[in-house]
């Protein structure tokens, strides 16, 4: 009589007791308040102008100087202030969005001080730069007339447009990849996720900006290029989430909606500009997906596509990190299973794929 091993059966999965249960279900909600309410009011509580950049112009390049020196020592680390020689050049950098406001010292032709701004980049950053420069003439015993170069439109006459376009990419980005990860988990496998959100992001992309273009009609035109900087930014923090659900399941939207909406929508300056807040968020300004979109759509609504090369080119750098980053998480994990005792088929060929798409990478990077 032959005997043939049967494998052991499988130990009894541990039942996670209920105090375990309940005390993550107390803490999820706890953080995700504590965060929001921690970072957004540290953020916007007490704003107070952080090295702002303006200009000052005048006739006598040596009555400029004395008046830009006079205001940085008066000002402190409030003001970035630099002198330029022509209006001209001050209403372009105005149009270029390198400075907040452009003041115009009074000349034997004009007895007033003229005050330039950019109302579309943020009506907190016209007010803050208006009340500094009324400051600043009646000190000078002058009457301040302002001009706007770029003011806003009666259907965004608050400027907000462009944040509520990001929170409605950044949401659709997020929240899909965390569902998934719970309802449908082998679609985080790279060679199923890029293309599902490929997907995704069109769809979102184009749902959201024909309820805020042609249903609500907070903006008109500039189609193909508000698609296309929304597309990149649902792609973007799709792939970012997804990162952090392959080590964390559902708990990702801890991570993402930190990083990408709590800290992301303070920095961005779709509702107070950077440059009233501390040095902390004018840093995230640079470097996270939800001011890079902002910033973009500002730039192509209402300056005609200045200034929206860099923030392109952020999101592009977070779109092609998440990638390469969720090739290279998986296939760590193929290796970690194969010295566990062997890959299961599907999961060799997805190595394979992931390989020949980091190739792609490398060879387009």
């Amino acid at each position: 009589m032959t005997t043939t091993d049967t494998p052991a059966a499988a130990p009894p999965a541990k039942q996670i007791s209920n105090k375990t249960k309940y005390t993550i279900l107390a803490l999820f909600p706890f953080l995700m308040t504590a965060l929001m309410v921690g970072i957004f009011t540290s953020a916007m509580h007490g704003p107070t102008p952080n090295n702002l950049p303006v200009a000052v112009v005048s006739s006598s390049a040596q009555q400029a100087q004395g008046m830009a020196q006079n205001l940085g020592k008066e000002a402190g680390d409030a003001l970035d202030v630099r002198v330029v020689d022509t209006v001209g050049e001050a209403r372009q950098l105005l149009l270029d969005q390198e400075i907040g406001g452009a003041y115009v010292m009074p000349s034997a032709q004009n007895q007033d001080a003229t005050l330039y701004v950019a109302g579309a980049q943020g009506t907190s950053l016209k007010q803050v730069v208006t009340q500094i420069f009324t400051t600043v003439a009646e000190q000078q015993k002058v009457e301040l007339q302002t001009t706007d170069v770029a003011p806003l439109p009666t259907q965004d006459s608050m400027g907000t447009t462009s944040l509520y376009l990001t929170i409605g990419w950044i949401m659709a980005g997020f929240v899909f990849v965390v569902i998934m990860s719970v309802a449908a988990p082998e679609l985080l496998q790279v060679r199923r996720l890029v293309p599902v959100l490929v997907g995704w992001a069109a769809l979102m992309t184009l749902s959201i900006w024909l309820v805020v273009g042609p249903v609500i009609g907070a903006f008109d035109g500039h189609a193909a290029q508000v698609l296309g900087v929304g597309w990149l930014t649902v792609f973007g923090i799709g792939l970012g989430t997804a990162l952090f659900a392959r080590f964390l399941g559902p708990l990702a939207v801890i991570p993402a909606v930190t990083i990408f909406m709590f800290l992301g929508v303070p920095a961005s300056g779709g509702a107070l500009t950077p440059y009233i807040e501390s040095g902390f968020f004018q840093f995230l300004h640079d470097v996270l997906p939800a001011p890079a979109a902002v910033e973009s759509v500002r730039s192509i609504l209402y300056f005609g596509g200045d200034g929206v090369g860099g923030h392109v080119v952020t999101l592009l750098v977070w779109a092609v990190a998440g990638l390469v980053l969720n090739i290279a998480a998986q296939l760590l994990s193929g290796r970690g299973k194969k010295r566990g005792g062997g890959v299961p088929e599907e999961d060799t060929s997805l190595a394979r794929d992931d390989k020949a798409m980091a190739g792609v990478v490398a060879t387009g990077s």
